[in-house]
This record gives C-alpha cells, sequence and structure tokens, in this order.
C-alpha cells in the first residue's frame, strides 16, 4: 500500500531513475520510494544513506516541483558525495587539488587544525578578564568556525538548513563589530566587515528565497489539493530565480576574492592583540569584559525599549526596526552568556520570542512586496501563452491576501507580546545575570 506520493505515472519513471540514474539522482528517487511504500522520513533517510534533513529537502523540491526536480538527471550527470554537514572545511583554489586545506599563512596555524578544534567547542569560551578586544576576537572565531563548518553543505544545496546556518554565522559576526568594534582601530576591522557583508549578501539572496517558498508550502498544505495548482506559476518562478541565485552564490564562493577574505579574516582571528586599540597610558580606562558587558547590554536594552511609547501606532517599518534592535540584544547577551547568571538563559529565550513575532511579521510584509510585484508583471508573463492555456490570478491574490492578514495579525498581537518582555520581572533577570560580574 503506498502513501499517495506518487502517481501510478510518476511510479515507474522514478523505479527507473532508482535503478538507472547517476547515484546522486538515484538515493533521491529512492527517498521518494520508500516514502511512497508508507516509510517515515526517519526510515526513508536511513535505507537511503542520507540525513533526515536532506531526505525532508528532496521531499519538499519534489513537492515543488514534480518530476521537473529530476529535469538534468541521467546516467552521466554530475556526481557528489553526501557530505555531513559538521565537516572540516577544504577548500580549493585554482590550480590545487580540492583536497589542499587552507592555510592563512605567515606562520598561522593551519586551518585544518582550526576546523578539528572548532568541532568540539560549544561557545567562545569568553572570561570575565578578557579584555573586550580579545572577546570578540573569540566571539568572532567560534562564528567564523560555524560559518565554514557549513560551507560544504551549502555548496552542495541539498539540506537548506546548512545555507541558513552558514548565513545566521555571517549575520552575528557582523553584529559582533557593532559591540566589539569601539575597541579595534576602524582600519583593522574594516576589510574583514566589507568581506562578511558581501557573504552575507551571496547567502541570502538564495535563503530568502527558501524562506518564501517554504511559506507558501506550508500555505498549500493548508488547502486542499484541487486549489493547489495555482500558485504554480509563482513557484516555477521563485525556482527559477533560486537557481540563477544559487548559480551567483556558488560563483561567489569560487572566487579569489572570498578565499582572501577568509584567509586574512582566518589570519587576524589567530593574532592576540592585533588591530585592538591601544589604552590610555595617563588614565584607568574600562577595558575588561566584567567592566563594559553590563553597559553594552543595558545600552542594547535602552535602545528596544524606547519602543513602548511608539507601539501604538507603529508603521511596518517601525516593527522591523524594533526587531533588528532585539535581534542586537540578543546577540549581545549571548556574547557574553558564559560570563553571566543563570538567568541569561531566560533572558533569552524571551527576546527570541519576541524576534521571532517580530521575523514572521517581516516575512509577510515582504511577501505582499513581492507578490504585488509578481501580479503586476502578470498578464506579460502570460501574454506568450495560447489565450486557453492561461491561468488566472486568482490563486495568487488569495495567497496575497492570506499574507496581508497574516501581517495585520502580527501587528494586533505583538502588543501582548511586548507587555509580557517589557515587565519589571524581566528587567530583574537582566539585572541578576549582569550583577555576577
Amino acid at each position: 500500500m503506498t502513501s499517495g506520493l506518487l502517481t501510478p505515472e510518476q511510479r515507474p519513471r522514478v523505479e527507473i531513475l532508482a535503478r538507472e540514474a547517476a547515484p546522486d539522482w538515484a538515493r533521491r528517487a529512492r527517498i521518494l520510494l520508500h516514502v511512497d511504500d508508507g516509510s517515515p522520513v526517519r526510515e526513508a533517510a536511513r535505507q537511503t544513506g542520507i540525513s533526515r534533513g536532506t531526505a525532508r529537502y528532496w521531499l519538499r523540491r519534489f513537492s515543488l516541483m514534480g518530476m521537473q526536480m529530476f529535469a538534468e538527471a541521467s546516467p552521466e550527470a554530475p556526481q557528489s558525495v553526501e557530505t555531513p554537514r559538521q565537516e572540516v572545511l577544504l577548500l580549493s583554489t585554482p590550480g590545487t587539488p580540492a583536497e589542499t586545506p587552507v592555510t592563512a599563512g605567515d606562520g598561522t596555524p593551519d586551518l585544518l587544525e582550526f576546523m578539528e578544534e572548532a568541532k568540539t567547542r560549544r561557545s567562545p569560551g569568553v572570561l570575565p578578564d578578557d579584555p573586550l578586544s580579545e572577546a570578540g576576537r573569540k566571539v568572532w572565531r567560534y562564528h567564523f568556525a560555524l560559518m565554514l563548518l557549513n560551507e560544504s553543505g551549502t555548496r552542495l544545496g541539498e539540506d537548506i538548513e546548512a545555507l541558513h546556518d552558514m548565513r545566521v554565522a555571517t549575520r552575528r559576526m557582523r553584529a559582533a563589530f557593532e559591540v566589539f568594534g569601539e575597541a579595534f582601530t576602524p582600519k583593522a576591522l574594516k576589510p574583514h566587515l566589507k568581506g562578511l557583508r558581501a557573504t552575507g549578501r551571496a547567502l541570502g539572496a538564495v535563503r530568502d528565497l527558501d524562506v518564501f517558498m517554504e511559506k507558501a508550502q506550508h500555505y498549500l498544505d493548508s488547502l486542499p489539493e484541487e486549489q493547489r495548482g495555482g500558485l504554480q506559476p509563482l513557484l516555477d518562478a521563485w525556482q527559477a530565480q533560486r537557481v540563477t541565485a544559487r548559480a551567483r552564490m556558488e560563483a561567489y564562493l569560487n572566487t579569489a576574492k572570498y578565499r582572501d577574505f577568509t584567509g586574512k579574516f582566518y589570519k587576524f582571528l589567530s593574532t592576540p592583540g592585533e588591530g585592538a586599540r591601544a589604552l590610555p597610558q595617563d588614565q584607568p580606562t574600562p577595558s575588561l569584559v566584567r567592566e563594559l558587558a553590563p553597559v553594552l547590554i543595558y545600552n542594547r536594552l535602552a535602545a528596544v525599549r524606547a519602543y513602548d511609547a511608539w507601539l501604538q501606532n507603529a508603521t511596518v517599518e517601525q516593527f522591523h526596526a524594533l526587531r533588528i534592535e532585539f535581534k542586537k540584544l540578543r546577540y549581545t547577551v549571548e556574547y557574553f552568556r558564559e560570563v553571566l547568571g543563570e538567568e541569561a538563559k531566560s533572558v533569552i529565550n524571551e527576546i527570541k520570542t519576541l524576534q521571532d513575532h517580530l521575523g514572521d511579521l517581516n516575512d509577510a510584509q515582504v511577501a505582499t512586496q513581492i507578490l504585488r510585484d509578481f501580479l503586476a508583471r502578470w498578464d506579460e508573463q502570460q501574454a506568450p501563452l495560447p489565450v486557453q492555456e492561461r491561468r488566472s490570478p486568482d490563486a495568487v491574490m488569495e495567497y496575497l491576501s492570506s499574507r496581508y492578514r497574516e501581517r495585520q495579525r502580527l501587528m494586533v498581537t505583538f502588543r501582548a507580546a511586548w507587555e509580557r518582555f517589557n515587565r519589571p520581572e524581566m528587567r530583574q533577570n537582566i539585572a541578576r545575570a549582569v550583577e555576577v560580574l
């Protein structure tokens, strides 16, 4: 008895692919066959020899694309190897084998050793008596390792979580420049921040489309089956954009510019004291984590609480700005989590709840903009088709309406979430978290 994943017409074609296609494509076909036979995703992944995340990814792709997912499959199709997300990063440079480890040179420890060591770390290792500059260097090293550890999975493209984790790591490093930047000279940080921004842009274009397509799939899953085909033109357009964005991302990750950035940033992070701002010798100056972390956290908290008077009549743009401030507050607390009291954990969780609420609101807002633009081009896209093949935009318009409804719901319900965050108990928890310093 089958699960109904494959139609009677699709099943024989997938069976042929499972037997005759190149190994990667055959694995993907076998995933579909196992699930169609009634196996849970966990079991299908085990029998196919891949991760559950990768299995879920290809099931989502099939749900969106159908047999078109196998358009490039053939016995001669390029082969790749299922690669664990948490593997040692090996990059290639022009004229060298792909197995050559990246090194920073100039006596800096080999990047391979750094990656092996990073795989066992669970935190940056910040200490109360660290100079702020060296605490920042530890934070950057920790998230730089996470970025690199997820690069191979991002390149492979089968598990969207690898790309998500790589992008988050770049964002956390960029946010850390605002927290620790004053401890360094601007000249020392500028090229590294520039490299992170370029990397974040390359990853972000693909990740945003992944989010849009995943949310659209959740919406489709809520509809009766006979109504799900109306969004196909939208999904096809997003898939085409994603293919282009992935090609640009992969091209960027293969550039000498990216390799130069990672090599120089690694050298900077592996050289204690490099780029640190000199302290005045004629007067005492706060410079240690235990002296500055409370100030940095409370400054971020003040920036968030300043929105209280604006919320009653807040615009979508102001909600987005508040989301950014919440993100900065959360990251700042997380950077110093190791030296704070136990209350920091609950503080981070509450901040994350608000950040997620505002993140969903921002996703809904961006979706309305994208859908409006898509509808504005609808007639132009349908014009080349024979009249009888042209589709009605009703399904896309209904999806647009659902995104507007979601945006409105999230704006209306935010007040209650805010009041929970902005209560005295929350501020007391922050005070207790920093008082240990």
